[in-house]
Order: C-alpha cells, then sequence, then structure tokens
C-alpha cells in the first residue's frame, strides 16, 4: 500500500478532493475476494523461489512466421 505524505506543502481544495476520491476508489476495487487471491498467488510464488523451481510459464508462443502475410492466406482462399 502507498503512503502519501506531504511534509512542508499546502494541497488546493481540488488536490485535497482528487486524494480522497483515489482514496475511496481504492477502497472499492481493492475487495476481499480480489486481496485474498493477490496474498495466495504471493504466497505461493515465494514459496516457489524458496524451493528453487522456476515459475509457471502461462503464455507460449504458438508458432513464429516471417515475411509478408499472402492476403489470400489471410481471406481463407
Amino acid at each position: 500500500m502507498r503512503t502519501v505524505c506531504f511534509h512542508g506543502t499546502q494541497l488546493s481544495a481540488g488536490q485535497r478532493r482528487q486524494i480522497d476520491f483515489q482514496n475511496l476508489a481504492r477502497k472499492a476495487f481493492l475487495s476481499n475476494v480480489l486481496t485474498e487471491s493477490v496474498e495466495l498467488t504471493l504466497n505461493t510464488l515465494e514459496l516457489r523461489k524458496q524451493q528453487g523451481l522456476k515459475p509457471e510459464r502461462i503464455l507460449s508462443l504458438d508458432r513464429e512466421e516471417s515475411g509478408t502475410p499472402c492476403f489470400a492466406d489471410w481471406m481463407g482462399f
């Protein structure tokens, strides 16, 4: 969580409103389910790192092509 500290500065009314809105919006987006899911994922990653396991590959490359695609191939002819 980010902590904002403004020592020696004065905030305008608009800046105060924006900070208040950000704090309210943050609480709305960080639901309990999302927070628990993120915490579980971070704990799992930390455990895998301690065991020396590599992270799971979620995305993989299906194929790699080079050159200019043919319009007929793209349209299915």
